[in-house]
């Protein structure tokens, strides 16, 4: 079965907390398998009568992980908890693929920057953990169809505020701070630069909020596990 990596900012406490829950989730798989052991009576068979026994708890123990009736490893718990919500959101219908030439375009889509998650201007973000975690191939391409389909509308909307506005005067300065300094150029750059009205200020928030991420998703997943 192929696998689709994923990379997601998460809140260090979450983290934690998955990671209990992963254990929890060990310790139910042994005991299953300790049971399920006990009850085939494997310990007191040999030869064929125990390759088979052997081969149908293997059989049942993959069917149960498949169905999240199991699950002792992060990707096990994430999966299980990735179909819920996609179901709860209903993202889980069917999608047609992501355009090649949108998949193939590095960085984040328009509207998932630091503001997609952050609304109160300088304030750190709490997404200072790092979690990696791998989906099933076909969870994993329905979670990326599913959120860029449903993004569409909110992501073109962006594009089109965007080009109204322009990068405005504190991107301006961000970039030539970046570059070293500012420059009178820049100031001018600056001072000529459209400034959204509180209304496109308003029109703009509302459009990130409809921008729905992979990382939205599995983030969300991880607070369903640990509650």
């Amino acid at each position: 079965m192929s696998l689709m990596p994923f990379v997601v900012a998460v809140e260090p406490d979450d983290l934690t907390a998955l990671n209990e829950v992963v254990k929890a989730g060990k310790k139910a798989e042994r005991e299953w398998l300790e049971e399920t052991r006990k009850a085939y009576g494997v310990q007191f068979l040999r030869g064929k009568a125990l390759s088979e026994a052997r081969g149908t708890i293997r059989k049942e123990f993959r069917r149960l992980r498949e169905r999240g009736k199991l699950a002792g490893t992060r990707d096990l718990v994430v999966a299980r908890e990735v179909r819920a919500e996609l179901k709860r959101r209903r993202m889980d219908g069917e999608y047609d693929p992501v355009p090649a030439e949108e998949a193939a375009v590095p960085g984040r889509r328009v509207g998932t920057g630091p503001q997609h998650y952050q609304r109160s201007g300088s304030e750190p973000t709490t997404l200072t953990g790092r979690m990696y975690v791998k989906l099933p191939g076909l969870l994993g391409d329905q979670l990326v169809r599913a959120c860029y389909w449903t993004s569409a509308p909110a992501v073109t909307a962006l594009w089109e505020w965007q080009t109204r506005w322009g990068d405005g005067p504190e991107v301006i300065f961000r970039e030539a701070e970046r570059r070293g300094a500012v420059t009178i150029l820049d100031l001018w750059c600056a001072a000529m630069a459209p400034r959204p009205d509180a209304d496109a200020i308003l029109q703009k928030a509302q459009l990130q909020d409809q921008v729905v991420t992979t990382g939205d998703i599995i983030r969300a997943a991880v607070k369903r596990a640990t509650r």
